[in-house]
């Protein structure tokens, strides 16, 4: 009995059981709970899982992950681009935890709700993904600048890079939010606490993708991150000045209510 496949309207016949043209399974069956908890499972959690493959490899062999894409291989790993928006999605979930369960530790507190603060700081948590994205580009430039005399990445591999780094990053700390809040620890608190984790692991892998010395891997990992941090506060002050800007054309009475001590 010839059939047509639900996702690319190809021809199947009665013994394929899988699209020769998509690959997607034939599925003929009701939805149910235990059906849905054993898709997510296999979807997510499956030792064949490219996501979790992905993840593993990134902790053992990023080599092989970052390497492997640049130089053109696309099915063993997760592209680098739908990696950080899984990325964002958990780091999104986790302030959306940390804001029903312990405000607190985001800085919303009793005072900060009768000031007009409160909408900022809830406009940044909300786009915190989209903020810290567009500084990728900025380690990539430094990664760019300080190994010019290798040559082997360019600037698009050098962003391919980071964004695996901070891809991971973003998921190892969003798994942690429960700890976070049993130990009351603050969103700051974390973030100076993860920020050497996240320079050693920018060293580990530029030293296992460009076959470095320890030496040399310690040395280029604090130049970039020295080169970096310049660079992001010329940045910062950039954008600062259009949001000062903006504020000033749209809400000029917010500026007239801050009182410097």
């Amino acid at each position: 009995m010839e059939r047509v496949c639900k996702n690319c309207e190809r021809m199947l016949y009665a013994n394929q059981d899988y699209c020769p043209g998509c690959g997607s399974e034939w599925i003929d069956y009701r939805l149910t709970p235990k059906k849905i908890t054993a898709e997510f499972s296999e979807r997510y959690f499956a030792t064949d899982n490219r996501f979790l493959i992905t993840v593993l490899h990134l902790l053992s062999y990023p080599e092989n992950v970052i390497n492997g894409y640049i130089t053109g291989q696309r099915k063993k790993y997760v592209n680098p681009a739908s990696f950080y928006f899984i990325s964002l999605t958990l780091i999104g979930l986790q302030v959306f935890i940390m804001k029903t369960f312990s405000p607190e530790l985001l800085g919303f507190t009793e005072e900060l709700e009768k000031t007009s603060l409160k909408g900022y700081l809830d406009y940044f948590y909300d786009y915190m993904g989209l903020f810290t994205a567009f500084l990728i580009p900025v380690y990539a430039v430094s990664g760019l600048i300080i190994f010019s005399d290798t040559k082997k990445y360019n600037f698009t591999e050098h962003l391919i890079f980071f964004i695996y780094v901070y891809g991971l990053s973003n998921i190892i700390i969003s798994l942690f939010t429960p700890l976070f809040i049993i130990f009351e620890v603050s969103f700051q608190t974390s973030s100076i606490i993860l920020a050497p984790i996240s320079l050693i692991q920018i060293g580990w892998y530029y030293k296992r993708c460009f076959k470095l010395t320890i030496t040399k891997s310690i040395v280029k990992t604090i130049l970039i991150f020295l080169l970096y941090t310049v660079m992001q506060l010329f940045l910062i002050l950039f954008l600062g000045m259009i949001a000062i800007g903006m504020i000033y054309l749209f809400n000029p009475e917010f500026l007239s209510n801050i009182k410097i001590a």
